[in-house]
């Protein structure tokens, strides 16, 4: 948090000089000289077909249960219970393994470590927060490197581009103050050749110096929000801009409806195409050009869960609740674990135009971000660690006019009224301005129809401020 503050107060010279340190770091963390040769292997994966894949992830999965039930003591405890009580079903069989809520890893993170792990380096990553506290996940670099080497044989081999390639990144972190309101609104990022773009900034006045910085920096390909990617299309194609040829756009951490894939094409006449991942790395899925979502077997298993019903889901068009387990992360075993997406099976039937035999996955119905409007015509998206740090356990956020707003909160054992409601009204005050907010405290979260509850909803209709 000091490190934080004391970079917002600097000179765009020396946040370039931060973010790049910062970012030589991470180079060395996600790349080696073993880098090549796991792309390639991830290629060459890809014309494999359902059987070759099945048995592939029959060794990893029995390797894994095998630490997971011997080593992790969260789960080691679990199977020791069981056959105290009479239980003698297999923990061989993935089928025998209880659901893992998503709560549980967040309350204690550490007891889902490996005892093996205890000689390794570990390094942190964690979830975004978006619907809560994030959960913390540990890695070794190991890990870190496979996970880096798979997303650049798939989201950036697949489009002829490469990690080396100058590029830009348009997301939430915080590069620049939130109150500047002249440009820069970007940091070079040296180590990693890359030009972050904060996505807190756009709107029809800064739109030109977005475009402005394209051409100073020519960054080869994007990785963004794609909602907020989608705001700055909108203002180029309506002031006529014109940015400079990138060869394809990235979408992340958000569903790309529809209507945002056809203004991003219209702007910057390029392939668009989403991805689907998370920090646990227990799923993970990329478009080909064919904009067909492949899963990537190597990330684990997909299960799909039917609460209603209690049983799980056979059919590839069948939707419910995922349980996940992912197959690359010994340190930190995820076994059965519901992240709270809804989506579907992988379906392998399915025969793609780019020829890969990787099974295709439909798109993750309940990822969609909603969006608040500003009194002064801004789209953002704010939920991306809303509530880190502070003491709740889930969080919703509503609108009810452009100037009002209500925040939901499950508190957690350290929660005061007092603390929250400053802290909370900070931060949205932050993004937002002067705005009128009401703290309500409740047992839960209301649940949809789907059994999970949306963090965002607006109760104005956007289109009347347009």
């Amino acid at each position: 948090m000091i490190k934080q503050r004391v970079y917002q107060v600097l000179p765009s010279p020396l946040k370039n000089l931060a973010a790049s340190v910062w970012g030589y770091y991470l180079r060395h963390l996600r790349f080696d000289h073993q880098t090549e040769t796991l792309v390639e292997e991830a290629l060459q994966r890809e014309s494999w077909d359902r059987n070759q894949w099945e048995k592939w992830q029959q060794v990893q999965l029995a390797r894994l249960l095998q630490v997971a039930a011997t080593t992790v003591p969260y789960y080691r405890e679990q199977w020791q219970r069981r056959r105290r009580n009479g239980d003698k079903a297999s923990w061989e069989l993935l089928q025998n393994w209880p659901i893992l809520d998503k709560k549980e890893v967040r309350d204690n993170p550490r007891a889902f470590l490996s005892e093996n792990s205890k000689s390794k380096h570990l390094y942190i990553d964690h979830t975004g927060g978006t619907t809560g506290k994030p959960t913390l996940i540990f890695e070794s670099r190991e890990v870190i490197r496979n996970i880096y080497a798979l997303h650049e044989a798939r989201t950036r081999r697949w489009f002829g581009v490469h990690h080396r390639d100058r590029w830009g990144m348009l997301g939430g972190q915080k590069v620049i103050p939130l109150h500047q309101r002249r440009p820069p609104y970007w940091v070079w990022n040296g180590g990693l050749n890359q030009v972050y773009f904060s996505v807190f900034h756009i709107n029809t006045e800064t739109a030109k110096d977005y475009v402005r910085a394209l051409w100073k920096y020519r960054p080869v390909h994007l990785m963004v929000y794609p909602s907020s990617c989608a705001i700055l299309s909108k203002f180029i194609l309506e002031q006529r801009l014109r940015p400079p040829q990138i060869k394809v756009i990235v979408c992340n951490s958000e569903n790309t409806l529809p209507k945002y894939r056809e203004l991003m094409t219209r702007a910057f006449n390029c392939p668009v195409i989403d991805t689907y991942g998370m920090a646990e790395a227990c799923a993970a899925a990329s478009e080909c050009l064919a904009l067909t979502q492949h899963y990537w077997p190597e990330s684990g298993i997909i299960e799909v869960y039917d609460p209603q019903k209690r049983e799980f889901s056979t059919e590839p068009g069948t939707a419910g609740e995922y349980v996940l387990t992912g197959l690359m992360n010994d340190d930190m075993p995820l076994v059965r674990y519901a992240n709270h997406d809804l989506g579907y099976l992988p379906n392998w039937q399915h025969q793609c135009a780019c020829e890969r035999k990787l099974p295709s996955l439909a798109s993750i119905a309940g990822r969609s971000n909603d969006l608040v409007l500003t009194k002064d015509g801004r789209e953002l998206y704010i939920l991306d660690s809303l509530y880190n740090g502070l003491p709740v356990i889930e969080g919703q956020l509503i609108q009810h006019t452009l100037d009002s707003f209500e925040v939901k909160v499950v508190p957690d054992e350290t929660y005061t009224r007092s603390a929250m409601l400053g802290a909370i009204t900070a931060r949205l005050q932050q993004y937002l301005g002067s705005v009128n907010i009401t703290l309500t405290e409740v047992t839960e979260i209301e649940k949809n129809a789907n059994g999970k509850f949306k963090p965002f909803v607006s109760m104005i209709n956007a289109q009347t401020y347009r």
